[in-house]
C-alpha cells in the first residue's frame, strides 16, 4: 500500500509529498518536492528537510526527490530499502 500526505508550511503553503512504500514487511519514506531537480537550490532543499524533520518521529529516515525523480530508477526497490536502513 503507497500512501502519501502533504507536508504544509502556513507560509509556503505545500513544501512536498511524503509517500510511504511498503516493501516486504518493512516500509520506506520519499519526500517529493514539487519542483525539478534542475530547480532546487539548497535554500529551498534546507528548508524542506527542515519541514520533513518536524513531523518525522526520531530515527525515521525518508529521501528527498526532486518531482522528476522515479524512486525505482536510482536503484531498484531492494537497494533503496539498504540505503535508507543505512547498510549500504
Amino acid at each position: 500500500m503507497n500512501s502519501i500526505k502533504e507536508i504544509k508550511n502556513p507560509v509556503q503553503g505545500i513544501v512536498g509529498y511524503l509517500h510511504e512504500i511498503e516493501y516486504a514487511k518493512d516500509s520506506i519514506l520519499v519526500f517529493q518536492l514539487p519542483r525539478s531537480t534542475a530547480m532546487l537550490h539548497d535554500t529551498y532543499v534546507q528548508g524542506a528537510i527542515r519541514s520533513l524533520r518536524e513531523i518525522l518521529p526520531d530515527g525515521k529516515k525518508a529521501i528527498v526527490l526532486g518531482a522528476d525523480v522515479n524512486i525505482y530508477e536510482i536503484a531498484g526497490e531492494e537497494a533503496t530499502m539498504l540505503i535508507l536502513k543505512g547498510i549500504i
